[in-house]
């Protein structure tokens, strides 16, 4: 029984690398992010019910770049163009000039 608690204690944050744990919980925000804008891509309808969609899952200043990627990405992804990516685009570069800049 003493044993256990030795290694609950260990588990909880009495070993060594303390500053890895912040890198790692960023990469998987970031990682949720860019699964959550593709998944929103892919089960809207049409650009505009995307577009409302993407403007509700909050993304944070700064994070614009990750919309613009994914956007670019599905777009490449396709066999031919699709004007879908190309009006959603349209729409985020209207909406405010940080994703005019990133595209």
């Amino acid at each position: 029984s003493s044993d256990e608690g030795d290694e609950e204690e260990e588990e909880q944050g009495g070993g060594g690398g303390g500053s890895g744990g912040i890198h790692d919980e960023t990469a998987t925000n970031l990682v949720n992010l860019r699964r959550t804008i593709y998944l929103t891509l892919m089960s809207s309808f049409d650009f505009e019910e995307a577009g409302h969609k993407l403007l509700k899952i909050g993304i944070q200043p700064g994070q614009e770049i990750e919309l613009v990627t994914m956007v670019i990405e599905c777009c490449s992804q396709e066999r031919t163009f699709k004007r879908f990516y190309g009006l959603l685009a349209q729409r985020f570069c209207y909406l405010t000039r940080a994703y005019a800049e990133q595209f």
